[in-house]
């Protein structure tokens, strides 16, 4: 059909230029780990200032703590000592080159630096050589309180700066999904189910969450924790740190190799979690029917099926997740072991004088004492925590790709129906509606759902459709307020293409009552100025006499202000629908859908809704879908569709005289009991 049909009385009116809609196509390549991860802290890097606070504040943290344990090198030396204190003991090489920096010699950087540190040693051992052993560290132990202190605050700092920047983070994470829920196609909604959605901003959020609010600001931490107490192991003895060097692939390797196992644990473990969430939403949605129909012992084994699949998963991930840094602190005991024979047999002198000593001259440290063993020690201890607590972070980073993948995967899909890069200007619907030339296919599917249809509506005409179930009839409205877009042809508001209008303009024109009310946990008031919520109560009552709907509310506990229950549970369907008619008018919208708003109701909450729509055509331009032929008989025109095209159109006695459809459909449903109209006696 290439030209638009119009209904009686109405002629076609000019159609504007279809917008150029196309959008680049998403990747579908997976991205890889780090580029994935790179990704996510975009977002906490939006708060640069928080970040380098943070950054700045864990360096003082780092640099506290290692003042503190540099302290243990003149307590380990006082301890036990007799007659003068020497604190720090000075080798041959070091005297000479501290006698050429007091002397202003030619010295390179790292031998002056190294010459303010000897000079500090020479100070200190002159300042406690008066004060016996036990009040040499007990003056040292207090000299390390305020350290501690500075530490504290400095923790608390970190905690503070990057803490919030993460949780920042998420915050804006979950808005943009949300946004992007509010802007995915309807398609999407009909084949994802609802608790996978749901995971999506909860669990899988909270996962990524963790990592970058808690894990971020302990990885900060620990990787300056691992830098300078390493280059502090250096400075006490290069050579014991080279020995160290060596078997750190031994400690790292155990957790690479768990690694990939712990991520895949955790992706299925997200997996099944998303799936419980979906079985148990259904669950609950359906519990009228489950209860109905005695299946509550076959919900029971599908949830068990899926709950012990959540459970295999959950344990291998916590299991790889916690031998790995087992596995990591095993090689690090070894290590520890290790270096405490080493130290005896450096300090006793024994591996310049023993038993094949002759291969071990390069590793002997002639000026490795009693203190730099044990600091050297205790440092290695301590620099063992931050790194199996990088290696746990390694393993959660697993699962935080994971859970990242699946978030930027739904903020990747293409929206559905966008608006205009420049909208035109829309106030107020004022001429005719036409549909020219529609085709329609649902996304993903190739079978059209609605072929060649073209019609025009002039403002104020009452157009009713009609058919058989899955004719096309909801799918026809669903394209006016752009629930989806045409797949080609073109529907004009006012000679405009409606693509081109903003959708907040066009969708305000349009007040929509469904067969499925939908109504929120919340008021009777709330539900109906959902739309307007700085409506007058005044308002909301007039409308809701229009619709039929004031009588029973003012009957209700609370009136208006009556909680109605999840979906309005607490409501008979009638009511619903008649609340859902209020909520319609309050906009005042000059165009109307009813799509099967009559349906399924008895037969006076149907009179009472029909009342209200009579009541309310005057000035409107009201599109209205039954099967029940007592709702539309009144219509000025009326189009009888069949697999996705009109087959038949007219006003209700040309089709009686005329049609075959409508005519069959009528005397199905008033063979016996006849509506008293001009049609009478035409069954």
């Amino acid at each position: 059909m290439s030209a638009a049909q119009s209904i009686p009385g109405s002629q076609p009116e000019a159609s504007g230029d279809r917008p150029d809609d196309s959008r680049d196509a998403v990747g579908a390549e997976m991205p890889g780990k780090w580029k994935i991860l790179a990704r996510l802290f975009r977002y906490v890097f939006r708060y640069r200032i928080r970040i380098v606070a943070g950054i700045a504040l864990s360096f003082l943290v780092s640099i506290a703590n290692l003042a503190s344990l540099s302290a243990f090198v003149p307590i380990f030396n006082a301890m036990g000592q007799e007659g003068s204190i020497g604190l720090f003991k000075l080798g041959q090489d070091e005297s000479k080159q501290y006698a050429i920096w007091l002397a202003d010699g030619d010295q390179p950087i790292h031998e002056k630096i190294r010459g303010y540190a000897t000079h500090a040693k020479v100070w200190m051992n002159n300042e406690i050589s008066s004060k016996s052993s036990s009040e040499a560290i007990i003056w040292l132990c207090l000299a390390i309180i305020p350290v501690y202190f500075l530490k504290i605050l400095c923790v608390t700092g970190t905690i503070y700066f990057v803490g919030t920047a993460g949780l920042f983070a998420v915050r804006d994470l979950r808005d943009e999904l949300y946004g992007k829920i509010n802007h995915l196609g309807i398609d999407y909604f009909q084949k994802e189910r609802t608790g996978m959605v749901m995971s999506r901003i909860i669990n899988d959020v909270d996962v990524v969450g963790r990592s970058l609010s808690v894990e971020f600001n302990e990885a900060l931490v620990n990787i300056f924790y691992i830098i300078t107490h390493v280059a502090l192991l250096a400075v006490i003895s290069w050579k014991m740190l080279l020995i160290a060097l060596i078997v750190v692939p031994v400690i790292v390797s155990p957790v690479s190799k768990f690694a990939t196992r712990v991520r895949r644990a955790y992706t299925g473990q997200q997996e099944r979690l998303a799936e419980l969430g979906g079985h148990v939403q259904e669950m609950i949605g359906g519990i009228r029917v489950i209860r109905a129909f005695s299946m509550e012992g076959f919900e029971k084994n599908r949830f068990k099926t899926v709950n012990e699949r959540l459970y295999e998963h959950t344990y291998r991930g916590h299991y790889f997740h916690q031998v790995g840094p087992a596995l990591t602190e095993f090689t690090g005991t070894v290590v520890v072991v290790m270096f405490l024979v080493w130290g005896a047999w450096q300090i006793t002198g024994y591996a310049a004088v023993g038993p094949y000593s002759e291969y071990f001259t390069f590793f002997y440290d002639r000026q490795l004492d009693r203190g730099r063993f044990f600091t050297f020690f205790v440092t290695l201890i301590f620099v063992m925590q931050p790194i199996r607590s990088i290696s746990v972070m390694v393993n959660l980073l697993s699962a935080t790709q994971a859970a990242a993948v699946r978030i930027f995967e739904m903020l990747d899909k293409p929206e559905g129906v966008v608006n205009p890069k420049n909208p035109a200007p829309y106030k107020e619907f004022s001429e005719a509606i036409e549909y020219r030339d529609v085709n329609f296919s649902y996304p993903g599917t190739e079978r059209a759902a609605l072929n060649d249809i073209s019609f025009t509506v002039k403002r104020g005409q009452t157009v009713s459709f009609v058919g058989s179930s899955g004719a096309g009839k909801s799918t026809l409205m669903d394209l006016l307020p752009r629930l989806y877009d045409v797949s080609s042809g073109a529907i004009t508001m006012d000679g405009r293409d409606i693509r081109q209008l903003d959708l907040k303009d066009l969708r305000t024109q349009i007040g929509v009552v469904s067969q499925e009310t939908f109504l929120f946990n919340a008021t009777i008031r709330e539900n109906i100025a959902y739309g307007r919520p700085d409506a007058p109560l005044e308002r909301v009552i007039e409308v809701c006499k229009a619709a039929n709907a004031d009588e029973f509310i003012q009957k209700l506990p609370e009136g208006y202000d009556t909680p109605i229950g999840e979906r309005g549970v607490m409501l008979s369907g009638g009511q619903r629908q008649r609340i859902a008619i209020a909520r319609a008018l309050l906009l005042d919208p000059p165009i109307l859908i009813f799509d099967e708003a009559t349906s399924n109701l008895d037969n006076e909450s149907e009179y009472l809704v029909q009342q209200a729509v009579e009541r309310l055509l005057a000035g409107r331009t009201v599109f209205m879908i039954a099967h029940r032929l007592s709702t539309v008989y009144r219509s000025d025109a009326i189009l009888v569709l069949d697999n996705g095209r009109i087959v038949e159109r007219g006003t209700h006695q040309e089709l009686l005289d005329n049609g075959k459809i409508y005519r069959k459909l009528y005397e199905m449903q008033f063979a016996e009991n006849a509506p008293d109209s001009e049609a009478s006696g035409k069954a």
